[in-house]
């Protein structure tokens, strides 16, 4: 299905989601769909276990609400869908840890499985209904965030409040059974509230944007089941919430075609608790780790996308949340060979003068032909020494991707301090999640 001159991208989108009953996809969408789930809930429930304050605030603010509702959230009680969703998705971002699509540069994984799961509680759906809502919600945010959402970000705004919103909504759309004219209205509701500003990155707004996202989108569909109309041509070329963001006028949203390999398969997961656009520059710094033990460091010259440095480039971090936008401090990290985990974000950690030594040499320098998902380091040692390395594809990568063991081994020490034994039932539930019918079960473990 493919937007044409008569053919509007909302037309296109509405009827690729009302479709989604349908689905029969391929054991390799199937199994990215399920490695995100897992990625999704691991991370949520490591920053629940953290008592991460962006979640903790906003869990908090959702209880005093009292919302009716069977929708699961992490370690709270029942509530409505739509803040169910919110809860758990701001969870599922505080660690900045959740998986990235990086053609919509957004984060996507996380706000559509956070929608899905709390709709698909709360309407009593089945493993597969859910599992066919998240893979079409993914599928639809990251084609009409392609391209788009890394022009988003340049200019500002964040893409995963925008494209995470559209993708939720498609989720709930799907599970709420909407017809085409009412998933037309329920996208131009979610596009008309998308937002979400870079300059809030490194605070708890950045992991809000997330669980905004999944609220917005199941708003949106809640809405648009009980008849609100919306404007429709926001998703289009020309016009629309395209020309809002970006008024310059370089860059409009792309027709949208949903022919081919699905967006879900190009997913890219996160071996490292940062922002992923430090990924590249972790992986060089870690080559060199061993052979820069116990020397003296002139400096530390890495080369990058400019992107890179306008959203993670903070030179001196003072919290944890900044320190996972801060490369410089990423590459001290990885250069003391600590493994970039969420332990390794805290005010303690960030603190430590010798990383703060080491990050103090890093100069970084943009480079435009540079994709971002690449880097190139230079270390110059007091000895006149200099070593060179390059991250062609950073690990986690479509084509260079984290394994079920690599996933598994991501997920364990996240869970494992907030549920014990039971990490194993969760993870099993969740690895085979659409072959049983295990909604009920996985939410009482949400419990927590």
């Amino acid at each position: 299905m493919t937007a044409t001159a008569q053919t509007p991208n909302a037309d296109i989108a509405a009827r690729f989601i009302a479709a989604s009953p349908g689905r029969n996809d391929p054991m390799d969408v199937i199994d990215a769909a399920r490695m995100a789930l897992v990625d999704t809930i691991g991370v949520a429930i490591g920053a629940c276990g953290l008592k991460e304050d962006a979640g903790e605030t906003v869990r908090r603010t959702a209880a005093a609400w009292q919302s009716g509702g069977e929708a699961q959230m992490l370690g709270g009680t029942k509530g409505a869908p739509a803040i169910a969703a919110m809860v758990n998705a701001t969870y599922g971002h505080c660690l900045d840890y959740d998986d990235t699509h990086v053609g919509a540069v957004a984060h996507l994984g996380n706000p559509t499985w956070a929608a899905a799961l709390a709709v698909g509680q709360h309407l009593g759906a089945s493993d597969r209904e859910v599992l066919n809502a998240f893979i079409t919600g993914f599928e639809v945010g990251a084609k009409l965030g392609y391209d788009f959402g890394g022009i988003a970000n340049e200019h500002g705004f964040h893409s995963t409040g925008i494209f995470g919103c559209l993708a939720a909504t498609a989720a709930a759309a799907v599970l709420m059974g909407l017809d085409e004219d009412g998933i037309r209205n329920a996208l131009g509701a979610a596009a008309t509230q998308a937002a979400g500003l870079t300059e809030s990155f490194g605070t708890m707004s950045k992991p809000f944007h997330a669980g905004k996202a999944a609220m917005n989108g199941v708003l949106s569909a809640e809405l648009a089941a009980q008849g609100f109309v919306a404007k429709q041509s926001l998703l289009e070329t020309e016009g629309g919430f395209g020309d809002s963001v970006v008024q310059d006028g370089t860059a409009k949203i792309a027709a949208i075609d949903f022919n081919g390999p699905l967006e879900i398969t190009r997913n890219t997961l996160k071996p490292y608790a940062s922002c992923l656009l430090t990924h590249p520059v972790i992986d060089a710094a870690r080559s060199l780790s061993d052979a820069a033990q116990g020397r003296a460091i002139a400096g530390i010259e890495v080369e990058v996308n400019p992107a890179c440095i306008q959203l993670a480039g903070k030179p001196d971090p003072q919290t944890g949340l900044e320190g996972k936008f801060s490369t410089a401090y990423c590459t001290a990290l990885s250069l003391h060979g600590y493994p970039v985990s969420a332990q390794d974000f805290t005010e303690t950690r960030v603190s430590d003068k010798t990383l703060r030594e080491t990050l103090r040499l890093v100069t970084l320098s943009p480079a435009p032909d540079r994709v971002m998902t690449s880097a190139k380091m230079r270390m110059t040692f007091a000895d006149g020494e200099v070593l060179d390395t390059e991250t062609a594809l950073a690990r986690g990568n479509p084509d260079n991707p984290m394994t079920w063991d690599d996933m598994r081994a991501k997920f364990m020490p996240l869970v494992e301090p907030v549920l014990g034994e039971r990490s194993e039932e969760l993870y099993d539930m969740l690895r085979n999640f659409g072959d049983g019918d295990t909604m009920d079960s996985i939410a009482t473990l949400m419990k927590l």
